[in-house]
């Protein structure tokens, strides 16, 4: 699986239902979920830390924040 971001707990859940057997992800800078979770439970975690993906992600939640605290719950 690929993501820009850091899987939440919901996607991390679907991951390890599904025995996906790797996550490469584009930045946890800005929403860290589930990934160090599902590391431990064996899944390959690639964290990239892409400048590309942190800036996209950074913008979307200053210029979008009530989408951004609506969709990730906080």
């Amino acid at each position: 699986m690929v993501t820009t971001l850091s899987p939440c707990w919901y996607c991390s859940g679907l991951v390890r239902q599904f025995n996906i057997g790797a996550v490469v992800i584009g930045e946890s800078e800005n929403f860290v979920g589930g990934h160090e979770w599902l590391e431990e439970l064996g899944v390959e975690i690639i964290v990239l830390e892409d400048p590309a993906c942190t800036t996209l992600l950074k913008t979307f939640i200053d210029e979008h924040p009530e989408l951004w605290h609506e969709d990730i719950g906080l």
